[in-house]
């Protein structure tokens, strides 16, 4: 195999950083719903235990990192890589979506939504608050199944990264 060309250096790069940081949300989504009983009570307790606050901004950060990473860095690099000009990241995503890597470029914008809410607003009200993080819990869970499908994507299109990409999670 040839050295890979700067560009695919970058994606396999990006690769790299995304699967690190989708590592470090797994943790962080173990401790959180596989670790606790995250319902109304734990919620409306968050105030007093500051342990457990700390486990759920670990989680909201790395949440954060991970979408942001995929949808501003990851996919455009990838579009590239496979000969398409990137643009906006709703027009990336609709490609990604096309593609058959992303299943709904809106619901990954509803996931930004949900997540700006929980980084700006959290503590406001309990009952929101306990939804976005079931919905967050879900988005996760995405988030790990796109950077799969890229993969995968990339794999079978440049064979020759192959062997270069990290690990599916």
């Amino acid at each position: 195999m040839n050295l890979p060309s700067r560009n695919y250096q970058k994606l396999i790069t990006s690769f790299e950083i995304a699967e690190k940081e989708a590592r470090h949300l797994r943790y962080s989504w173990n401790q959180l719903f596989k670790q606790r009983n995250v319902d109304l009570n734990w919620v409306e307790r968050l105030d007093e235990e500051p342990d457990e606050a700390v486990v759920l901004e670990a989680f909201v950060s790395r949440f954060s990192r991970l979408q942001d990473h995929i949808a501003g860095r990851l996919i455009p690099t990838w579009l590239e890589s496979l000969a398409e000009q990137p643009s906006s990241q709703i027009e990336n995503l609709n490609k990604a979506e096309k593609l058959g890597v992303v299943d709904s470029a809106q619901d990954w914008l509803t996931a930004g939504q949900i997540r700006n809410y929980l980084v700006h607003e959290y503590l406001q009200d309990p009952k929101s608050m306990l939804e976005a993080l079931q919905l967050t819990r879900e988005a996760s869970l995405s988030f790990f199944a796109v950077y799969n499908a890229l993969r995968e994507y990339t794999a079978k299109a440049l064979p020759d990264l192959a062997p270069s990409l990290p690990a599916n999670l």
